[in-house]
């Protein structure tokens, strides 16, 4: 009998966007608005509601740099338990309600969380400093809750979308993806901090929760475009997995509530005492938090009772139920065999291809945290750094308010017809595309005519918060110019960036914006408050923008390729698990604020290079493989 190769199946190529694309896109981008509006003034507030909305001019330097610090912290905290819960909400994604679900229903809570903010706002305006104090952390909590759900599960929703037919379009995806988070982050900055100026802070925070209920719309709207991926193993199964997971994640729940306040206990203990007075704050903190350490552990020991029951009801093939397997029947490795092989013969190979998977992502992303901890003080101590710039701009008139201005706003809403046109595969033509370009370009031209002929000039006062704006802005022009410059001619050379390589060369640049904004804070302390201009905050946002990029973007897009199937959303989960950890070190390091400003951002600048040479070094060992939905 004569043998007969078996030809290879090909794959019919489609070059479509599926079909839900553009209600994921708009709802993150109505999301994102509402989230960094409301961040984007949250460190201005707490800081005026901790020194009772009086000028900072009144107030003892004693009283405004606790100030400065508790809001430098609770911002921080804020942060990390947005980042925190996303852990929990894959759980509840992937094993009990599915991604649709659970995005809806916070939704509802996020929502709320913003009413919540609102009312602090107001309270504050009143005098009500309990009341304000009460409702923001209420709000705050509630919009960390909402976020837990939602984070994860649309990075997530968003490959589940793609087959190996299209799965060519994932990377291209995920960038126009991240360019609504910065489209929608962007006028979020600008506008944001003039509302607070000028209708108070309960519109400031009110207006984020109107476009919060937008997203929720939008979302609504794509019900029946999305591909659902069931939660596995659902019902009451995935009810005790969500349950003992949460139990289980409690002593980091309990790290992010104290944490903050420990370590400012013991540092000003260290500065003002030694190590006398830092022995004497350690006993105390042990004596005050011993409740809270024994409720975390309790808590945590419940939610692995609770795991080990759902074991023996049926065993899953999860993260931790495959690791633990591996653990107990370590011994039953034969000659040669590596630590997984006991769950590779009792859970089939896909399944104990899993857990190692997840350990070598959570291993290379553990330095990411530094990264973190350094982006996210653009919404803090980078801002406190622009309140003591020149904040004061001279543009031309006819320039600024007659062409800059309106044509920004024109170019934004023609941008995003044209972004949804092409995620909805009916893409503008060539011809409306330049014409609508051409159009910007002789109205600038008309309006710098008009400003030679009648040349008048405008003072601009930009206000701290505003200046974060640059972070968005930039991201929407560095993304397509890596892409242009840097990406496709390497590509073409045959010497592609590999996502790893693309990360570690952000995570140096990172450390080198904060060398830049050391030297500014530095300058300034020798000049004097007001003289050095804001402008010059350009150069360290240029460069931790290009390192956002390079980290952020690419770790979406690594975090989703490299987890198993079963395992996405929850990978996801742990990218964002890296953000936590990073807030939660500027949290515990703010109170060494006291200490100058510009020590603070030297010694987040060798943080980060150490950690970049560490992370060079664990991508260098790193080895995977990509996994994607199997075509329809």
């Amino acid at each position: 009998m004569s043998s007969r190769q078996t030809p290879a199946i090909k794959v019919d190529r489609d070059d479509r966007f599926p079909p839900g694309i553009p209600y994921i896109v708009g709802n993150e981008g109505a999301e994102r608005f509402s989230y960094y509006g409301m961040r984007q003034i949250l460190y201005v507030y707490l800081t005026s509601l901790f020194i009772g909305f009086a000028a900072e001019s009144a107030v003892s330097s004693t009283d405004l740099a606790s100030a400065k610090v508790r809001a430098t912290q609770i911002t921080h905290l804020f942060m990390a338990g947005v980042y925190l819960f996303p852990m929990i909400g894959a759980i509840l994604a992937d094993r009990w309600l599915g991604k649709y679900r659970v995005i809806l229903l916070v939704s509802l809570i996020y929502c709320s969380g913003h009413a919540a903010l609102a009312i602090a706002g107001r309270a504050g305006v009143l005098g009500n400093l309990g009341v304000a104090e009460g409702a923001m952390l209420a709000g705050l909590t509630l919009i960390a809750l909402g976020s837990g759900g939602i984070k994860p599960c649309v990075s997530a929703n968003v490959g589940d979308q793609f087959t190996s037919r299209n799965g060519h379009l994932i990377t291209r995806v995920f960038q126009i993806f991240y360019f609504m988070i910065n489209f929608g982050s962007f006028f979020a900055s600008l506008m944001t901090p003039y509302l607070y100026k000028h209708y108070g802070p309960e519109v400031a925070f009110g207006v984020p929760g109107i476009l919060m209920a937008v997203a929720t719309v939008i979302f609504w709207m794509g019900r029946n475009r999305f591909v659902r991926v069931p939660p596995k193993p659902g019902g009451r199964l995935g009810a005790l997995d969500f349950v003992a997971s949460s139990l289980m994640a409690t002593p980091i729940l309990v790290l992010v509530a104290v944490g903050a306040g420990v370590a400012e206990e013991i540092v000003d203990a260290a500065m003002k005492g030694g190590l006398s007075a830092t022995g004497g704050a350690v006993v105390h903190i042990a004596g005050t938090y011993w409740p809270h350490a024994l409720g975390s552990v309790l808590a945590c020991s419940v939610g692995f009772a609770l795991f080990r029951k759902r074991q023996v009801l049926q065993e899953d093939t999860g993260f931790l139920s495959v690791l633990m397997f591996s653990l107990r029947h370590r011994g039953e490795r034969r000659p040669g065999e590596d630590f997984w092989a006991p769950a590779r013969r009792h859970f089939g190979e896909e399944a104990a291809e899993g857990p190692p998977a997840v350990l070598r992502i959570i291993v290379v992303f553990s330095m990411v945290s530094v990264f973190w901890a350094l982006f996210d003080q653009h919404a803090s101590t980078w801002v406190e750094q622009a309140k003591a710039m020149n904040l004061t701009l001279v543009v031309p008139k006819a320039i600024w308010s007659g062409w800059l201005i309106p044509a920004t706003v024109c170019g934004a809403a023609f941008g995003a017809v044209w972004l949804f046109a092409w995620v909805s595969n009916r893409a503008l033509s060539r011809s409306v595309t330049l014409g609508a370009l051409g159009l910007v370009g002789v109205w600038g031209v008309g309006a710098a005519a008009a400003h030679f002929m009648k040349p008048e000039t405008a003072r601009v006062d930009l206000l701290p918060a505003q200046i974060s704006a640059l972070n968005p802005l930039f991201v929407m022009l560095v993304i397509p110019l890596l892409n242009l410059l840097v990406y496709q001619p390497l590509e073409r050379r045959g010497r592609p960036l590999r996502p790893l390589q693309r990360m570690g060369i952000g995570m140096c640049l990172t450390s080198l914006s904060f060398v830049a904004v050391a030297l500014l804070q530095m300058r300034i302390q020798v000049q004097g408050p007001g003289t050095v201009h804001v402008l010059w905050q350009v150069i360290p946002y240029l460069v931790v923008t290009t390192a956002e990029v390079l980290v952020s973007v690419t770790g979406l897009e690594f975090a989703y390729t490299q987890a198993p199937r079963a395992m996405k959303s929850t990978i996801a989960g742990f990218w964002l698990l890296c953000v936590t950890f990073g807030n939660v070190l500027v949290a515990f390091l703010a109170p060494l604020q006291k200490l100058s400003l510009s020590t603070f951002f030297w010694l987040f600048a060798v943080l980060m290079a150490v950690a970049s040479v560490a992370f060079l070094f664990l991508a260098s060992r790193y080895r995977g493989k990509s996994y994607l939905q199997p075509g329809a």
